[in-house]
């Protein structure tokens, strides 16, 4: 994982080349299709003007050609979408949330890689440090709650990241960056296909960074250092696609990190995390005109271990977190058509996740703290779908059944914790209704209406762990019932002219049984601990708007903007937040975008406003609006070479992001590139 590997590979590289003459070029197309296909509303293939929910498609035109480090700068663009990655790309764990429900919430947003959840069952969270850009083909979001199909954590809505597959015999892309922070990153892509329909991908990439200190001047303090970062990812995928019943794909995923996090005491290496993560997953699909089936199974492993080091005056502490977080699933769907208008789709899922982890203290007056539990859902779901008049209306009706059953709950702790309460097991179920219809009666003009409900079952963490979170003690409650909410929504797409494109949604979200921390009568060091209740009833108003111009066929321009308050209406047990607005939620946002193609260079601008937003429950410390402006111009030399330069945040705007971290600023990368 040093540099001499980074340059063996770019070596490796070029021998590539000296056996291929290919020609491949990315291109600017319109970032919008009247006849786009998508899945992931769904579950079957399906023209977004049929489907009647706000669906969202980024390509990989889009992505080829932006500013990027993570994958999620990427998703900062879109409509309805909050990102929060307070600390660049050392970030610990970015959330990347739909609809105002709440920006330091990441399970409430579920999120996809090829049909998988690879949401963690202990935390809710997503690793998106692991996920390569490079890999990515194209991004689905589809907003609103959508667990009539898919359950836990869609209470927002669904992220659906579909990886690249090959489409000509030898595909080879590497590329070698340096940036600010010496920062360095290495990729390298490969993609073969043969001609009876075998495929193989092997995508990997290598990153390091020294960092920088990401507190404001006044608060760094004698410990605080810089946050480093080392990080490789490999990934890689066989599949069989050229059988009607009996087309399959295999993959593997290897993640290892080592995350500084800005304070430097005793440990040769200061405060760190590893998020090191492993995840397989197998599918099956096929069918015919009117049959379609589709299987998928996954094992996910987070290992995530912790060094903290603290000191308060004179008194020196550390403890070590280590945990496994393992999820398993089980997901199958099979599609029909009764008419050439109607289908029908059901299916059923089986996932568990579990934790077994613990905080090792090296320091007085704690020794050890351990917990464990595991989560298990079963559900089924029908779907019924049905064209009327030439497919002018569009309905989509779907009800979903989950039961999800907590057990093996366990919890130990030698000191202080004298009173804990009983991991008992316990059971819940949940109907998630879904309903929309799309009309397309008017050329060129296409609304829908619809409604549905989304739910969340709690954390493990929740459930499991007593001990030490942000908002300080807190005990475990193995007794916390799902959440949900009922989303009202209606939408319209217009086309005035072949190349120009607005589209409005508008929404009213109603939750109800909100998880939320309440202080109980019982203090440790003369502090309240705190227990996740379903106490909160919250309310959430919204308007999306996009715009989309085609001027010429390589310069295009998007603009986005939202409007977002979301707001707690009911909280008997803390009246004091009642009419408090939710943390991390901007009231107003947008983003606008320009890019070009031309003889000489490819370029693209791209902007990002965020509005004020609380970063606290009582709405006193604010977090102030702020612009950042991105470039990205490459240069394609000999038809398989490239050079770039990226710069994020081109005017320096060193803003906060969240309560207690800044920005990093200006970020300059330089590539070089090689594709066959």
């Amino acid at each position: 994982m040093k540099k001499t590997f980074i340059l063996f590979v770019s070596k490796l590289t070029v021998i590539f080349n000296l056996y291929s003459n290919q020609q491949q070029t990315d291109t600017i197309r319109p970032s919008f299709d009247l006849e786009e296909v998508v899945i992931t509303a769904t579950k079957t293939e399906r023209n977004k003007l049929d489907i009647p929910y706000r669906i969202d498609v980024i390509g990989a035109d889009v992505i080829n050609n932006s500013s990027v480090t993570q994958i999620d700068d990427i998703l900062r663009f879109a409509s309805g979408v909050n990102v929060n990655r307070s600390s660049g790309i050392y970030t610990q764990r970015p959330m990347v949330t739909l609809r105002g429900l709440s920006g330091d919430e990441q399970s409430r947003t579920l999120v996809l890689m090829n049909g998988v959840p690879i949401n963690t069952s202990d935390e809710g969270g997503v690793n998106w440090n692991r996920i390569n850009h490079n890999d990515i083909e194209r991004i689905e979001i589809m907003k609103g709650p959508g667990s009539s199909l898919y359950g836990n954590n869609a209470m927002g809505g669904v992220i659906n990241l579909i990886t690249k597959t090959p489409q000509q015999p030898q595909e080879v892309f590497s590329s070698v960056s340096f940036g600010t922070h010496n920062t360095i990153r290495q990729d390298l892509n490969v993609r073969i296909l043969s001609e009876e329909g075998y495929y193989g991908v092997l995508s990997q990439y290598y990153l390091e960074s020294d960092g920088y200190i990401n507190l404001p001047e006044e608060d760094i303090g004698p410990y605080d250092t810089e946050r480093f970062l080392e990080a490789i990812g490999v990934s890689a995928r066989v599949g069989y696609n050229e059988s009607d019943w009996f087309n399959w794909e295999l993959q593997y995923d290897v993640f290892r990190d080592k995350r500084g996090e800005g304070m430097k005491i005793y440990n040769p290496e200061g405060n760190y995390r590893n998020f090191d993560t492993d995840l397989l997953r197998g599918n099956l699909k096929g069918g015919n005109d009117n049959t379609n089936y589709n299987m998928s199974a996954f094992y996910q492993m987070e290992n995530y271990y912790d060094i903290n080091e603290r000191m308060r005056g004179e008194n020196y502490s550390r403890f070590d977190v280590n945990s496994y977080r393992e999820d398993v699933g089980f997901f199958g769907n099979i599609s029909h058509d009764l008419t050439q208008n109607n289908t029908i789709t059901g299916g059923i899922e089986y996932k568990k996740g579990g934790i077994e982890g613990g905080d090792y203290y090296q320091t007085a007056p704690f020794d050890t703290i351990v917990n464990a539990g595991g989560l298990t859902t079963f559900a089924g779901y029908i779907q019924d779908e049905h064209g009327f008049l030439d497919n002018r209306i569009n309905f989509n009706l779907g009800i979903r059944f989950d039961h999800v059953t907590f057990s093996d709950g366990k919890f130990h702790s030698t000191d202080p914790w004298d009173e804990t309460p009983e991991l008992e097991d316990n059971t819940w179920t949940k109907f998630s209704p879904r309903a929309g219809a799309r009309f397309n009666f008017i050329e060129n003009f296409s609304s829908y209406i619809s409604y549905s409900r989304g739910f969340r079952a709690s954390i493990l963490d929740d459930l499991t762990r007593t001990g030490w979170m942000w908002v300080g003690p807190k005990y475990a409650n193995p007794n916390l019932k799902p959440e949900y909410i009922d989303n009202y929504e209606i939408g319209v797409d217009y086309f005035p002219l072949s190349h120009l494109k607005f589209s409005t949604s508008a929404y009213l979200m109603q939750g109800k049984d909100f998880l939320y921390y309440v202080a109980t009568e019982d203090k440790i060091f003369g502090r309240p601990i705190f227990r996740r209740e379903n106490v909160t009833d919250i309310e959430a108003i919204g308007l999306e708007a996009e715009m989309q111009y085609s001027l010429m066929n390589n310069l295009q321009i998007h603009g986005s903007y939202n409007f977002s308050e979301s707001k707690i209406i009911g909280f008997d047990e803390r009246p004091e937040l009642e009419d408090k607005y939710l943390k991390y939620v901007p009231k107003h946002s947008g983003s606008a975008s320009l890019f070009w193609q031309n003889s000489f260079v490819d370029l693209s601008l791209r902007g990002i406003y965020k509005g004020e937003q609380f970063a606290d429950d009582i709405n006193e410390e604010i977090l102030e609006e702020y612009f950042t402006f991105d470039f990205l111009v490459s240069k394609t030399i000999r038809d398989n070479y490239m050079i770039s330069i990226d710069v994020q945040n081109i005017f320096d705007n060193r803003h906060m992001q969240s309560i207690h971290y800044l920005s990093p600023g200006r970020i300059v990368t330089g590539r070089v590139a090689l594709k066959i």
